[in-house]
């Protein structure tokens, strides 16, 4: 059985970024596991999918790109794109992982992991088992889907089962959700000529009072709402909250809201409901302490609580009311779980341009301006 002291499981832009930071540190010995290619949950995007963050070379200037995993690479640079598709980003990751010469083996799942009582985790995959002394969870969310929201969700066709809108049968199509992936799925329906009714909760896109990405509609997409919204083929219908779905006897759908609201289509509804809480780290879910709100309970460097030695990165870690769901958020947690596994090890982090602490500044470069409101 081969023996690591870390394993990274994923190799998405958390996986690999976290490579990045391990390969500074001499004498480790690590691996990363992936069950698709590199960059997979990007690749299975829909065609017309773009990332909602911009990408800007100004590293620079102190500045690193929003969407890069390292501080030197960029993904502008890389596509020649400022909203890249996933299959360009996928690419992207591939290129940085080539270049660094990282260790990963794609191919690989990860069937089972078990925690080792002398300490350490072993991991049942499917080439054999392996044991790993740290653990690092990268599995995302994207491929890890909420398709029961609501009693008949089985009936619906989910966003990331989408794979080209452009292929859409004619017709009215439904779409439950007004946040990212409704909108997107909407505006791109509109787009190749489709009728559109979107069902939403409510309007995330007029929250004056929140600015946070991960809670309320991002620039890049309410632009994109403004150049259809007045659109003749497009209903919007607050408050709706989506109870059921049901299958009807002439082959319709019916959507049905708790306030006894009720619409029929021909077309499955659209799911933009969102991805399971917790993404792919519920595939090792006694291992994670869960919070009333169900999302993962973890130390200040991102660790379980219940199992030492494993840790959580990617869009899924939180800490009060930080939500680290975008690129730019997340790879702020590298350095710190890296510096923290090499001071277990005892072995010497090779020195790095960033902030004491190992993260990223609030500009991307080591030092803050004096009285800042950042």
């Amino acid at each position: 059985m081969q023996s690591f002291d870390v394993v990274i499981v994923g190799a998405g832009p958390a996986g690999i970024g976290m490579a990045l930071e391990l390969n500074k540190i001499p004498g480790l010995k690590y691996g990363v596991l992936e069950s698709g290619r590199i960059g997979e949950s990007f690749r299975c995007w829909p065609a017309q999918t773009r990332l909602i963050t911009p990408s800007f070379y100004s590293n620079p200037f102190g500045l690193a790109d929003l969407n890069a995993v390292d501080a030197t690479s960029s993904p502008a640079i890389f596509a020649g794109a400022e909203h890249l598709s996933g299959n360009q980003y996928a690419d992207y990751l591939t290129f940085v992982a080539n270049a660094a010469e990282l260790p990963i083996a794609c191919g690989c799942k990860v069937m089972q992991v078990d925690p080792d009582p002398d300490g350490g985790f072993i991991l049942l995959t499917e080439y054999g088992k392996l044991f790993t002394q740290f653990l690092i969870w990268a599995t995302g969310e994207y491929q890890f889907p909420d398709l029961k929201p609501f009693p008949g969700g089985h009936w619906c066709r989910h966003y990331a089962q989408i794979e080209d809108w452009q292929a859409m049968e004619a017709g009215t199509y439904t779409i439950i959700g007004g946040y990212e992936s409704g909108l997107d799925s909407a505006i791109n329906l509109l787009e190749f000529g489709h009728q559109v009714r979107l069902l939403v909760r409510k309007p995330t896109w007029d929250l004056p009072d929140v600015y946070d990405p991960s809670q309320t509609l991002s620039p890049f997409t309410r632009e994109r709402l403004r150049k259809v919204e007045s659109s003749n083929r497009l209903q919007i219908i607050y408050d709706a909250d989506v109870v059921e779905v049901t299958r009807e006897e002439n082959g319709n759908f019916c959507i049905h809201t708790a306030d006894g609201r009720r619409w029929e289509t021909t077309h499955p509804p659209i799911l933009g409901t969102g991805f399971l809480k917790g993404g792919g780290a519920r595939q090792i879910t006694d291992l994670w302490m869960w919070g009333d709100d169900d999302h993962i309970v973890l130390s200040d460097v991102d660790e379980s609580i219940y199992a030492p030695g494993l840790f959580l990165i990617g869009p899924q870690v939180r800490h009060d009311l930080r939500i680290y769901c975008f690129i730019y958020k997340f790879r702020q947690r590298f350095a710190r779980i890296a510096h923290q596994i090499a001071l277990r090890l005892e072995l010497v982090i090779e020195p790095s341009e960033k902030s004491e602490d190992g993260t990223w500044g609030p500009f991307g470069n080591s030092e803050c301006c004096e009285g800042c409101e950042c």
